[in-house]
């Protein structure tokens, strides 16, 4: 394995070397080399790809009759996504951000292209197949972007930055909730979506790749105050590996291990949810309403985590108390609604007296999935302790979030009751409530990010704006 250095990787550090160099002319600003233009190509690429994954997801099993074929590969795809998540930082090590993250959309198209082959032609060998290109290259592109997103923008500007990719990947569930409501607003009964929106899907994803060729390579990005994403020269494969694996056994990523096997566990039994009990068309118009509520949402939570009238640590402690009891609520929430639903199968559609109360439930399940997925990041970004830890630490964190979705897709495959997967769901964010806890107490205190600064060094110079 080469130990021969080719291009850099991105640190957070404020080291020296990612201040500009006063000796040096500055040159104009440029915007598109500005880390604002790299968030939004990141973020255009997520509303093609993950973005569009989500909306077909979101009007339940992929827009399907019945979960169970769709579920079966999806366990496939996170089966094979958790171990490309698991091994990114490596891939990114060898082949550069840029091109990880370019090979990380391809997948996605063919998955699309397997659910129409299935909505129209019955065809199922291809569903397989399409989960399994998805999960090899998701995989990469998962670890890729939340690198990208938690390295190139500042630290005190990391919760809004956040807040503005995610943006774009709600974005994505929004256009896809427009089409899935366009094509199948007659659609009272329970069902599957019209074919012709798969069309539509398969088309938009061909761009993925076409605008991940717009990214700049770590190196090249300056920040509107001239700084630079710091960069670290490449080690070898096995040196990678090493790393990677020390990083996995450290106390505090194993206690907020159960945190981000939670994270997307829900997302399956949800899936079922939505499209055993509503109508097409009410599925249709949940996709548009749940990305909606999600990205006000996230907004509103990246606003406040990066609010420096409070302090990091208050900032951490009261954003996750918050979110933790929303979610449980919902849980309780949930077991009331579906206990109802296990006795008596609806099909509910948005004309039915009783159809409120279980649909909004959903909405609140997806905002609750967003608040994780965007916390989760930016706790990572404070818990990396030198600069060569933020891919790794993505990397592993994604590949906890694909092994729990894979099991949950497995689960939600067969025809067990959804009561025991909501008890599995709720008994697992009560298993992640307290060890995470103890980590983010620390949030402030000991866990600062790379960037060598004390907390009181980091609240002084939020404070002046640096």
């Amino acid at each position: 394995m080469s130990t021969e250095a080719k291009s850099p990787l991105p640190e957070t550090t404020s080291s020296p070397s990612t201040e500009p160099d006063r000796n040096e002319t500055l040159k104009p600003y440029n915007w598109f080399r500005g880390v604002f233009f790299q968030a939004t190509v990141v973020g255009i690429a997520a509303f093609t790809a993950p973005g569009l994954w989500n909306a077909m997801q979101s009007v339940g099993a992929g827009g399907q009759q019945t979960p169970y074929l769709i579920m079966a590969g999806n366990a496939l795809l996170f089966a094979l996504m958790t171990f490309t998540c698991m091994t990114g930082s490596i891939i990114v090590n060898r082949f550069g951000l840029k091109a990880s993250f370019i090979f990380g959309t391809t997948g996605y198209v063919l998955y699309s292209a397997a659910l129409y082959a299935n909505n129209r032609y019955g065809n199922e060998w291809f569903v397989y197949i399409g989960s399994a290109a998805c999960g090899i290259t998701a995989g990469v592109f998962w670890a890729a972007e939340g690198a990208i997103m938690l390295s190139y923008p500042e630290p005190q500007t990391r919760g809004r930055y956040l807040a503005y990719w995610l943006a774009y990947r709600n974005g994505g569930s929004i256009l896809g909730g427009v089409i899935n409501l366009a094509f199948n607003y007659k659609g009272k009964k329970t069902g599957k979506l019209d074919w012709k929106t798969y069309i539509v899907f398969v088309a938009l994803q061909c761009l993925g790749p076409v605008v991940g060729t717009m990214l700049s390579s770590p190196e090249k990005v300056r920040r509107r105050n001239d700084s630079r994403v710091a960069v670290v020269e490449r080690i070898s494969d096995l040196e990678e590996l090493r790393a990677l694996l020390k990083l996995c056994i450290r106390k505090d990523f194993l206690l907020v291990l159960p945190y981000f096997l939670y994270v997307t566990w829900q997302l399956p039994y949800i899936s079922a949810y939505m499209s055993l009990y509503f109508s097409v068309r009410s599925r249709a118009l949940a996709s548009l309403v749940s990305a909606l509520a999600q990205i006000v949402a996230t907004l509103i939570f990246g606003s406040f985590l990066d609010w420096t009238r409070f302090s990091l640590r208050t900032r951490a402690i009261a954003s996750y108390l918050f979110m933790m009891s929303l979610i449980g609520a919902c849980w309780v929430w949930g077991t009331v609604v579906q206990n109802g639903y296990s006795e008596h199968t609806p099909a509910l559609d948005w004309d039915d007296g009783t159809f409120g109360r279980g649909w909004a439930l959903y909405v609140f399940w997806q905002v609750n999935f967003a608040l994780t997925y965007n916390w989760g990041y930016w706790l990572l970004g404070f818990m990396a302790k030198s600069p060569g830890e933020i891919v790794r630490y993505t990397s592993i964190a994604r590949a906890a979030e694909a092994a729990g979705q894979c099991v949950s897709s497995g689960i939600s495959s067969t025809s067990a009751p959804l009561i025991s997967a909501l008890g599995v769901n709720f008994g697992l964010w009560g298993i992640a409530l307290i060890p995470a806890y103890f980590v983010v107490r620390q949030v402030g205190v000991i866990h600062v990010g790379a960037t060598g600064l004390s907390p009181l060094d980091e609240e002084t110079k939020l404070d002046e704006g640096q």
